[in-house]
């Protein structure tokens, strides 16, 4: 049943390029608000100006726009706040739930260097007259929420439920010495603020959480339901990052991914449609995706997997949406050629491609004639003089065809093989590298074909004078 009263948000730290991680959870926020019909949010926590950077914003909103992720406005800057999160601070004062601690650093050590890994509520008891001495003293001090005694506890979508003593916790600092607001806090006020109604981010919040419900229940307000995703983890079974060469959002962009292939592997990595089915469009994502079908096992990073499936997304896409897509990246590929010749070469490529790139890496004979030759190609395709014999023999049967068709080159072709008692490949690659510079590639016969007879031939030829090498 779909509720339009969802909101949902995706609040990411502008302190570097949008990551796996993230965009997996800025999905799964996104296909639960789109299900129900809901509201999609994004909110920027800038709160740590020294980290936080202007280029990084640019690019995790870059990285959504170009993941299709779009979100509904307002965008909300946690920078802009800060005269809001001072009120709800003056709110706490007043009312004794919170309260100024003047520990410093060293004496926050000793206490941990004691044992003990949790602050033993050292300033919690100060008297009036004790906290404005200090004040007068210009002591630098954090605020503490105080935690009352119990036990936390709530239901997780995923994890089920989950209850946290008190006695685990400590008065946790909500607001630091220079009077920046920490994460929880800014969090809870935030989330208040823009009526989010579900928290769905990682397990690496599941510490989090019974802190933000205390401060829920200190500011008067009404909790949302939370979801904690599972890691995404490396081969080592250790949470994915950088050491695993784990690359941003970014570098999928600029090597040809199609959006659509990502998207699809990172709905796969926790979240299973109870099928055998693997691939999705973005639509079909929305309207099967369930948050009681995320595993609460981590999953693990298969860039083969994504491979495969970016593979299969690049076969699905219609050709003139690829040549589109292609022409994005460089404007200048296929310059001069017909665009039905264009096609030809796309729908040639595209069942061995796995991304844009790999076009402009496998195309460049479409249109130009072979600059060199690989010394290792050359020994399995061009040995010696004899090859240069048998293709003169076959040039001269080629230049015979008057069916210049894909059918009547390989009859020919395969003719001549059998005629002369040579193995085709022995025939076919020296064919290949020089009509293509290259032993990979799709049908010869399908090249020659989309080539043409003058261009084939010529090649031919040029080949017969300028190898072996």
């Amino acid at each position: 049943m779909q509720n339009s009263s969802i909101k949902v948000r995706f609040a990411p730290s502008p302190t570097g390029e949008l990551h796996l991680g993230g965009t997996r959870t800025a999905l799964f926020n996104w296909l639960f608000a789109k299900k129900q019909n809901g509201k999609f949010f994004l909110r920027i926590e800038d709160t740590d100006l020294k980290r936080s950077k202007e280029k990084f914003t640019e690019q995790i909103l870059d990285s959504l726009e170009w993941l299709g992720l779009h979100w509904d406005q307002p965008l909300m800057y946690q920078s802009e706040r800060m005269d809001v999160y001072k009120e709800r601070v003056k709110d706490l004062l007043k009312s004794g739930k919170v309260y100024r601690c003047f520990c410093s650093k060293n004496d926050l050590q000793s206490t941990r260097d004691a044992g003990s890994y949790l602050y033993p509520s050292t300033c919690r008891n100060l008297s009036d007259e004790d906290i404005k001495w200090r004040l007068n003293q210009s002591q630098s001090f954090t605020l503490r929420l105080k935690l009352p005694k119990g036990e936390t506890t709530y239901q997780d979508l995923i994890y089920g439920n989950i209850h946290v003593q008190h006695k685990e916790l400590d008065d946790f600092i909500i607001v630091r010495p220079d009077g920046t607001p920490t994460y929880n806090f800014s969090a809870v006020v935030d989330d208040h603020d823009m009526d989010i109604t579900h928290v769905i981010r990682g397990e690496d919040h599941v510490a989090n959480t019974p802190k933000q419900i205390l401060l829920y229940q200190a500011l008067g307000y009404n909790e949302p339901i939370f979801a904690h995703l599972p890691m995404i983890l490396g081969p080592d079974k250790k949470r994915l990052s950088k050491r695993h060469g784990a690359p941003g959002v970014q570098k999928f962009k600029d090597d040809g991914y199609l959006p659509e292939s990502l998207l699809n592997y990172l709905a796969l990595l926790g979240w299973n449609p109870g099928t055998e089915e693997e691939i999705f469009s973005l639509q079909q994502l929305i309207e099967n995706f369930d948050l009681k079908k995320v595993q609460k096992k981590g999953a693990v990073w298969d860039e083969k997997k994504l491979h495969w499936l970016s593979g299969q997304h690049v076969m699905n896409t219609p050709t003139d949406a690829l040549l589109e897509s292609i022409r994005t990246i460089d404007t200048d590929w296929g310059k001069g050629s017909e665009i039905s010749f264009l096609i030809s070469v796309i729908e040639m490529l595209k069942v061995r491609s796995k991304s844009l790139h790999e076009f402009f890496q496998q195309s460049d004979y479409f249109f130009n004639d072979p600059a060199s030759f690989s010394a290792e190609e050359l020994k399995k395709g061009w040995k010696d003089k004899t090859v240069n014999q048998t293709i003169e023999k076959l040039l001269n049967k080629m230049a015979a065809i008057s069916n210049w068709r894909e059918g009547g080159l390989e009859r020919e072709i395969k003719a001549f093989s059998k005629d002369h008692e040579l193995g085709l490949g022995k025939i076919i690659m020296p064919i290949r590298l020089a009509v293509c510079g290259t032993l990979n590639g799709p049908s010869i016969f399908e090249i020659l074909e989309l080539l043409g007879r003058d261009t084939s031939l010529r090649r031919i030829e040029t080949a017969l004078e300028k190898l072996p090498e």
